[in-house]
């Protein structure tokens, strides 16, 4: 599995920063606009996200009682079924999201010889290498040896967990009610898609990949705008 070497950390400046970011919390707690929503969760997003650590879940604006969250590594559906099932059929989030992102370490890992992991990382490793053998085959995709080749099967990745959302009958039937807008997007680590570090991009809505049209989705608001992808 790919890994990589990480600087030594302080426990105490660690601690340190854990108090302040508690302490933050503790004085920002948005108590008002909690007590009108009677103390109870009411998000309007659903986030499917890789559990990178590049990869937080505030890049999509403001966090608490708004984005009911579920990582995983490589952001798989089938990882967490039953948490984004709730997000959707119980919460009636009107927006989906799954999020994948440039040079993904999942990726990197499910497309190498990972049979000496745990038994729990051999596990989720191997639903992700079923999620790219499964895109490579729906979408007719060749092995890619470039300098992409990651960020590539990354949004391929992306595009099979919109297809396990939609051949979930309950979330399908919200899609076409217009209840749901399920929302596919990378976010730009790397600047693989050469705008910049950080920038994040549509790639799928609610199954459709072609960017032009994408383009032309006027429930997609600015991210319309946003539309770009670097496989076809």
């Amino acid at each position: 599995m790919v890994s990589s070497s990480s600087p030594k950390v302080d426990r105490d400046v660690l601690m340190q920063g854990i108090v302040e970011g508690i302490a933050g919390f503790e004085s920002e707690f948005p108590l008002e606009d909690f007590k009108k929503g009677d103390y109870k969760q009411h998000p309007i997003i659903t986030l499917l996200t890789c559990s990178d650590s590049r990869m937080p879940v505030n890049i999509f604006g403001s966090i608490f009682n708004r984005i009911f969250s579920v990582e995983n590594i490589g952001n798989q559906f089938r990882s967490s079924e039953g948490s984004v099932l709730y997000g959707l059929l119980h919460l009636h989030t009107p927006l989906m999201i799954v999020a994948g992102h440039t040079d993904c370490g999942a990726i990197k890992a499910a497309e190498s010889n990972f049979v000496n992991e745990p038994l729990g990382i051999r596990n989720e490793l191997s639903t992700v290498k079923d999620s790219l053998d499964a895109a490579r085959r729906l979408y007719n995709v060749s092995n890619n040896d470039s300098d992409l080749k990651y960020t590539l099967l990354s949004e391929l990745n992306v595009d099979m967990q919109i297809n396990y959302l939609l051949a979930n009958p309950g979330i399908s039937e919200l899609v076409k009610n217009k209840e749901l807008l399920i929302m596919g997007v990378m976010a730009d680590l790397h600047n693989h898609y050469g705008e910049g570090y950080g920038r994040t991009y549509t790639i799928n809505v609610n199954g459709e990949k072609d960017t032009s049209k994408l383009k032309d989705n006027n429930e997609l608001g600015l991210m319309a705008e946003r539309a770009k992808r670097l496989s076809s």
